[in-house]
């Protein structure tokens, strides 16, 4: 009898110990599961992080940079003189600069200083950003519009003051160096039937758009023994300026919005393109966007 007992307890503690051995294996197989979803998940993340949308219905074919440097017309020249006497009658008003000779703070040319060539020069750099329609996109879609956002100067001149401007909406000439052209905080293309830079437009099957990264501040060129006004880098020579002075590199972020989805990527430029002084001007074509990931918005 005592061994019927003991047998039917064993069988009890037996199949106590079997249903607690398959409970953890199921949990332990639950967790298993988690770990690897979770594992999926931020190799997902990671992964996206790195290569972005693998398919984008436009993407950059090239960006051009076409550098070099003028001087500004009359209009440009008063607006930046303008905005100078300001700057350093406020620096004044606050106690700084005090001992600085208030012809040099305002940029008036004294009575014994008098050139032929007296101009205010500034070093410009034109980006062209080309838009490609992705061959290979299955679905049908079109460009609403191109934006360039968070704009900064991550690496600034030694000498001058960077800007970033956009094209007039007047003829003469793609780029006026005046305030009211400033990108302040975006600047924003609309997809329309062909491109149109004085107006803002891009093709909404692919195009380009522009803008212009300009040094207002490299300095004044003077001159009493030129026959003819300097033109582009070699006007720099002239000025003594250096190549090394002038270097610099900007980034801004590229939104695309197409018809169902909105993505954007960040670009980084180092200007100006190639060398410039003692050249008329130079150019620089980027094909290379192996570093370039678009993330959808």
């Amino acid at each position: 009898m005592k061994d019927v007992i003991s047998l039917h307890h064993f069988r009890k503690e037996f199949n106590l110990m079997k249903d607690s051995v398959k409970q953890r294996i199921k949990f332990s197989i639950v967790i298993l599961i988690i770990v690897i979803a979770i594992s999926f998940a931020v190799f997902s993340v990671v992964r996206y992080n790195v290569e972005g949308e693998k398919k984008v219905p436009f993407s950059l074919g090239k960006i051009i940079v076409i550098s070099t440097a003028r001087t500004m017309d009359a209009d440009e020249k008063q607006e930046y003189n303008a905005s100078n006497v300001k700057e350093n009658n406020q620096e004044v008003k606050n106690g700084e600069n005090e001992d600085v000779d208030p012809n040099v703070q305002n940029n008036v040319q004294t009575q014994d200083e008098k050139y032929i060539w007296d101009e205010r020069v500034v070093q410009t750099n034109d980006i062209y950003i080309f838009l490609d329609r992705n061959k290979d996109y299955e679905k049908n879609e079109i460009i609403k519009s191109v934006k360039i956002e968070n704009l900064k100067v991550i690496e600034n001149v030694k000498t001058g003051n960077i800007q970033a401007y956009m094209p007039n909406s007047l003829e003469d000439g793609l780029y006026r160096y005046l305030n009211e052209y400033l990108i302040n905080s975006s600047l924003t293309y609309i997809g329309a039937t062909a491109d149109n830079k004085k107006n803002l437009e891009i093709g909404n099957q692919g195009g380009c758009i522009c803008l212009s990264f300009a040094n207002v501040g490299v300095g004044d060129y003077k001159s009493n023994d030129d026959q003819e006004m300097q033109q582009g880098g070699t006007i720099l020579q002239k000025m003594n300026v250096t190549d090394e002075s002038l270097k610099f590199k900007v980034s801004f972020d590229l939104i695309i919005e197409a018809l169902n989805l909105s993505y954007k990527t960040n670009i980084e430029l180092e200007l100006p393109a190639e060398d410039l002084v003692g050249v008329r001007e130079t150019h620089k074509e980027i094909t290379d966007f192996s570093n370039i990931v678009f993330k959808r918005i």
